[in-house]
């Protein structure tokens, strides 16, 4: 694989997906009052333009740089703070590659395109082979289209006046920058429906959210792709979402959702979510771990949380890249909207949710032996755990006999009680030696291999006396049982409910640092991973990735909690419960006779 290819072209990936259309039915906005009688509806945006200037000081933006040269819309000099941001930015949109996406190939007419960030490229986007920017100091520039809701990325070396590489993905949205997530706090508040709100419940609000992007499953927003965000109002028992248009620059919706009864708000010290010491001592370096039998690299991700590649057993290659990319979470089974959470480095990310400081190790002990380690790394938004904050963590679990565990939990508190969080994790397991990898599933009291790319629910997949639902081999008989938590592995999981995803790999699909991928809100097997197998290939003689894709619902009823967290009394002063739902398979390796 050459450079550009391996090293430097990181996809765009699919995240959550929205959009509206002006012919939305209006219906009556429930008031608090409303929902804490059970109403769920939701309520469309009335059709009476805003008349606010931020909005059309925006879209002024827009109609200039549709008729620059290049057509697309800059970030300015104030937003980028640095002339060499401001020198990657031109040498990005100036490039031949980029610009065939910025006009209609038949009528040459200008296409809606935005520049979304320029930072500084980290070694997760290269994933070990930097090349010529590991002797100095690349950027990441992220473009986007409205107009088929595409994303381009392009690597640049200010230094050398170079664009090193260029990727386009389809339905993928970078995050946004800061102009667009105040431009959505803006068009919500101005509306009629959200200012009666805000002025009914006045001096109730406790926070507000405006980052997320959503998704509106079912509706006009989703099937039209449009950029969508949804500003979060949060009240003492409920919550506002109030879903924003930005391509049209309107507000096209709002749902409430029930937060679930709680004690007194706890007070968070404050942690800067720009926190240098982690940022430089594991996003800007490749770290190395040996502990027992095992050998490992790890390295703080932009948004794909910490990744781990090269883990070594008895100096044997057992993953060669595993990571968590997103966390989808969706508060309606009926309606289906929620949000799409990225985890990753505190500065110069896109994730939504930073890292708690760095990963750490722990020891595994049952019955009072030591067998194994874990390797554990927290990522929050502070101030967790009030209502609207998250906090997921990773564990990966090494065992002194090779047993391996990818594991992951979400510690709430979320926005609301009717939640359903779904992780998606890659993993590249290499079987044995030789790269390739065979792999067939338990069918009929026996191993049945499986042949061209697919998926599965473990719900109705069938399983070993041992547990086990997979079975992956190299031509030399090493490898793995894959074994899917089912509420067996003692630390409170009620199991997986797990989608999963056979593909043959290739290096653009997850393997370097990705933006979200695919929608929050599906209840189907429409994660995200379906994108790499569909149409499905053959997977004979072929070096095969693992998706996974928990199910986990949330429970914030008293004495059932689950995904969840709160600040209750305890010998009269305040104290944080969590009720941590963990997820995530154990690999064993195959005993050969």
């Amino acid at each position: 694989m050459s450079f550009l290819t391996r090293g430097l072209v990181t996809l765009l990936l699919g995240l959550s997906l929205a959009a509206c259309d002006d012919q939305a039915k209006i219906l009556k906005l429930p008031t608090s009052t409303d929902t804490h009688q059970g109403s769920a509806q939701l309520a469309h945006a009335s059709e009476v333009a805003v008349p606010l200037a931020a909005l059309q000081a925006y879209q002024q933006s827009v109609a200039a740089a549709l008729q620059a040269n290049p057509p697309v819309l800059l970030l300015t000099d104030k937003e980028l703070s640095d002339t060499v941001k401001q020198q990657a930015q031109q040498l990005a949109v100036s490039h031949s590659e980029v610009q065939k996406y910025l006009r209609d190939p038949q009528s040459g007419a200008a296409l809606r395109n935005e520049v979304m960030s320029v930072r500084p490229a980290l070694p997760a986007d290269f994933n070990g082979n930097a090349g010529t920017c590991a002797q100095g100091q690349c950027y990441r520039v992220e473009i986007y289209s409205h107009f088929d809701n595409s994303s381009t990325l392009a690597f640049v070396d200010p230094q050398q006046h170079k664009v090193l590489a260029v990727s386009r993905q389809h339905y993928a949205q970078p995050d946004l920058p800061p102009r667009l997530v105040e431009l959505a706090k803006a068009i919500a508040d101005a509306a009629p429906e959200v200012k009666a709100v805000l002025a009914e419940q006045a001096g109730k609000v406790q926070a507000g959210k405006a980052e997320f992007k959503t998704a509106l499953n079912d509706s006009l927003c989703e099937r039209s792709h449009h950029l969508c965000v949804a500003p979060t109002y949060v009240f003492e028992q409920d919550a506002l979402w109030a879903i924003v248009d930005l391509t049209e620059g309107k507000l096209i919706g709002t749902r409430w959702t029930d937060l679930g009864a709680s004690g007194p708000r706890t007070v968070v010290t404050e942690r800067s979510l720009e926190n240098e010491a982690t940022f430089h001592k594991y996003c800007e370096q490749v770290n190395q771990l040996k502990q027992d039998a095992w050998s490992m690299d790890y390295v703080m991700t932009g948004s794909d949380g910490l990744q781990l590649a090269n883990v070594r057993y008895q100096d044997k290659l057992v993953l060669k890249n595993v990571k968590l990319l997103d966390w989808h979470v969706s508060y309606s089974s009926r309606e289906g909207f929620g949000y799409s959470d990225a985890i990753g480095c505190p500065l110069f990310s896109s994730a939504v949710v930073i890292a708690y400081d760095g990963p750490k190790t722990e020891p595994i002990v049952q019955a009072g032996e030591t067998v194994g380690f874990a390797v554990v790394q927290d990522f929050r938004q502070p101030p967790w755990p009030t209502p609207c904050n998250y906090r997921y963590v990773q564990r990966f679990e090494f065992y002194k006999d090779g047993r391996f565990r990818v594991a992951q939990a979400d510690f709430g508190r979320g926005c609301g009680t009717d939640g359903t969080y779904r992780p998606v994790v890659r993993i590249d397991l290499e079987a044995g030696n030789d790269g390739l990898d065979t792999v067939a599933e338990w069918k009929n009291n026996t191993w049945s291999g499986i042949q061209t790319e697919q998926w599965r629910l473990q719900d109705q997949a069938e399983l070993t006396t041992d547990g086990y639902q997979y079975r992956f081999t190299s031509k030399d008989g090493q490898g793995y049982y894959l074994e899917p938590g089912r509420g067996q592995f003692k630390d409170g999981g009620r199991g997986d409910h797990a989608f999963s995803y056979l593909s043959v790999y290739k290096p653009e699909e997850g393997e370097q640092d990705t933006v979200t991928l695919g929608s929050c809100c599906n209840t189907d097997y429409k994660q995200g991973p379906e994108q790499f197998i569909e149409p499905a290939e053959s997977l004979a003689n072929k070096d095969l990735v693992l998706w996974y894709v928990p199910q986990i619902k949330n429970d914030g009823n008293p004495g059932s909690e689950y995904c969840w967290a709160d600040t209750r009394v305890k010998e009269g002063i305040q104290n944080i419960e969590v009720w941590p739902c963990w997820s995530g398979p154990m690999f064993v390796p195959i005993k050969r006779p």
